[in-house]
């Protein structure tokens, strides 16, 4: 008589969030808490420093996004996805001479961008992913606090700084969240 407990010698397939990618999601969604942290509680930060640590988020964002989907059949628009954040602050980082104008441009258009191209992966993958509807809340943030940045391009250092210290820190805890909760089981779905 056996208890109808999986186990990994029952030939039970194993979560797909183990090991890198979960170590990756968590590693890296505390990074963004700490960087949003700082940007929030700390805005009165020069714009050379600003901009420092707006690059820094995006980049951890970017991180975050390729870690996220490493694990699944979704590597390369994960790879693209985060590319773009990546992109976005490294230029963002490091443009010579940066204005808070030109911080609040760079960092909108890379936001607004990976939000809708992160919803719109989100949606058409709805059948493969499971919790899909956290990656396009994940979308959703970034594209909010993204048009947010755009609308006040000539906002003080202290907007800008809690705008994107606010976006890092919900984009990482929503994908701290994504790495805890497990996909439901096929048997579950079939039961």
């Amino acid at each position: 008589m056996t208890a109808g407990v999986s186990s990994s010698y029952s030939g039970a397939p194993a979560d797909r969030r183990t090991g890198m990618g979960r170590t990756g999601l968590v590693v890296l969604g505390v990074a963004a808490l700490v960087v949003g942290g700082i940007l929030i509680f700390n805005p009165y930060a020069a714009v050379r420093t600003l901009a420092l640590f707006l690059g820094l988020s995006l980049i951890v964002g970017g991180c975050l996004e390729i870690v996220a989907g490493w694990d699944s059949g979704r590597r390369l628009s994960s790879t693209v996805l985060g590319g773009l954040l990546i992109l976005g602050g490294l230029l963002t980082a490091f443009w010579p001479g940066v204005t808070v104008w030109t911080l609040a441009v760079l960092t909108g258009i890379s936001l607004i961008i990976h939000g809708l191209t992160r919803i719109m992966v989100a949606f058409m993958g709805r059948a493969e992913i499971p919790h899909w509807g956290w990656l396009a809340l994940a979308g959703a943030v970034n594209l909010v606090f993204g048009i947010l940045a755009l609308a006040w391009p000539e906002a003080t250092v202290v907007v800008l700084s809690l705008i994107l210290g606010f976006q890092i820190l919900a984009f990482g805890i929503v994908l701290l969240v994504a790495a805890f909760v497990r996909p439901p089981s096929p048997q579950a779905a079939t039961a």
